[in-house]
């Protein structure tokens, strides 16, 4: 009768498992996780993703449900989903420093990080990422060693690529390895797409040999691969992002006026320095609480864009949406992409939400600086505009709280409630909404 049993078992057993598809993901702690990879000898696959990031679900319904990646997967290696807003998730995604979703970490049962990807890639990308992930597994080497050669004094080019793809693979960014790299290597290789993507993933502030060697290039831009534009635009801007928020924790106003040069010696037109230079000083004014300086920006800039009317801003975003085409014709892009429509689409309205988004940042550094009720008025009247032009969850709870200091509590908790409805249609996070409309009441 056991027997029985047991064929009956095992004949329903192997009737599910070879009705499984796709990825079969473990479940348990993260100290179990890695005591498994352990015993099975495996690299540790994870999934990192977050329930509001689309590509995640895409990956979820097209790729790991994909009964080839499935098999590859899990003869592979030990397969983990983790949300990285939730429990140890928010723990896992700080250590290995994941700044998008999703990313795809693989790690050895050491919890050393030997390959990482990120975003949505169809099925075959995704197989081929295993490849150079397991090809990596056997590769590897602790980073612990690599810090003791270059604490002992090694400097060869080589070692120091390797040494800042590294860093690179845990997260880390690491300009003082940049700057020896770059005096190991010669000059004529600064043009090359490899040295512009290491220096791209590891340029630190805009006071270094890395920054000048980006903005150099920006002579030679035309000339140069889309892959090598896109590094040289990349390390600039970070550079900036870098140099910013350094001057910001310092409070350092002689370092923010040489980022106010960097931007001009990097910006293509006039207009575009004058536009970034002002979105820079307006946040700086902002995060350094200097109502004043943010005043004399936002209030210039708020009437400005008051004054667009709704034909001029439709007109806008057509010529914008009529260079897309042009830019995309030209360089063989094909139009019936999901992609192409998708961006098409997006067009159609892009001066509209700019439009929308700059009048809701202005209304909202007031709301946060500004006392004086008639400029609060003021800005409420920013808010209503950029609520007409684009709807969003951001725009309407700032207008809520915009309300709720004038004193006009029952329409700021009306408005707060709408934007917590329209988010959760969205999909979108809805905690800070909420303890936002508990502040409105309790106010």
């Amino acid at each position: 009768m056991k027997k029985i049993y047991y064929l009956l078992y095992w004949i329903a057993y192997t009737a599910y498992a070879n009705d499984t598809k796709g990825i079969t993901f473990s479940e348990g702690t993260w100290a179990q996780i890695l005591s498994e990879a352990k015993s099975q000898r495996k690299l540790i696959f994870i999934d990192m993703y977050t329930t509001w990031c689309a590509p995640c679900k895409v990956m979820d319904r097209n790729v790991f449900t994909n009964t080839e990646v499935g098999e590859k997967f899990n003869a592979s290696f030990i397969n983990y989903k983790v949300d990285a807003e939730k429990g140890e998730g928010n723990t896992l995604a700080k250590k290995y420093s994941i700044s998008g979703y999703p990313t795809y970490l693989f790690i050895n049962a050491e919890g050393d990080v030997v390959y990482r990807a990120i975003g949505s890639m169809s099925a075959q990308k995704f197989m081929s990422e295993a490849d150079k992930a397991l090809q990596a597994g056997i590769d590897y080497k602790p980073i612990a060693a690599l810090e003791k050669d270059f604490e002992a004094g090694r400097r060869d080019a080589e070692f120091l690529h390797e040494f800042l793809k590294r860093k690179k693979l845990n997260g880390e960014q690491n300009a003082l390895i940049l700057d020896e790299y770059l005096k190991a290597i010669p000059v004529s290789a600064h043009k090359t797409e490899k040295v512009l993507m290491i220096i791209s993933e590891n340029i630190g502030m805009i006071d270094t040999k890395a920054f000048e060697i980006l903005a150099n290039a920006l002579d030679r831009f035309m000339n140069m691969t889309p892959e090598q534009q896109k590094f040289v635009l990349d390390g600039i801007s970070k550079a900036k992002r870098n140099t910013f928020k350094k001057a910001i924790e310092s409070a350092d106003k002689e370092l923010f006026e040489r980022l106010i040069s960097a931007v001009r010696q990097t910006s293509y037109s006039e207009a575009g320095f004058e536009a970034e230079e002002r979105q820079f000083r307006l946040d700086f004014a902002k995060i350094t609480r200097d109502a004043g300086n943010f005043r004399m920006i936002a209030s210039k800039e708020g009437a400005r864009l008051m004054e667009k009317t709704n034909e001029q801003l439709a007109e806008e975003s057509q010529q914008k949406t009529e260079r897309f085409i042009q830019g995309a014709k030209a360089k063989g892009i094909k139009d019936n992409t999901m992609q192409y429509l998708s961006a098409v689409e997006d067009m159609k309205s892009s001066a509209e939400k700019l439009t929308s988004f700059h009048l809701n940042e202005y209304a909202w550094g007031y709301f946060q600086l500004i006392e004086n009720k008639e400029e609060l008025e003021t800005a409420l009247k920013w808010s209503e505009r950029s609520i007409e032009l684009f709807k969003s969850p951001v725009n309407l709870d700032t207008y809520a709280n915009l309300l709720s200091k004038l004193g006009r509590r029952k329409e700021a908790i009306r408005t707060e409630k709408a934007a917590i409805k329209l988010a959760k249609k969205q999909g979108i996070e809805t905690k800070e909404l909420k303890l936002a409309l508990k502040e409105i009441k309790r106010r």
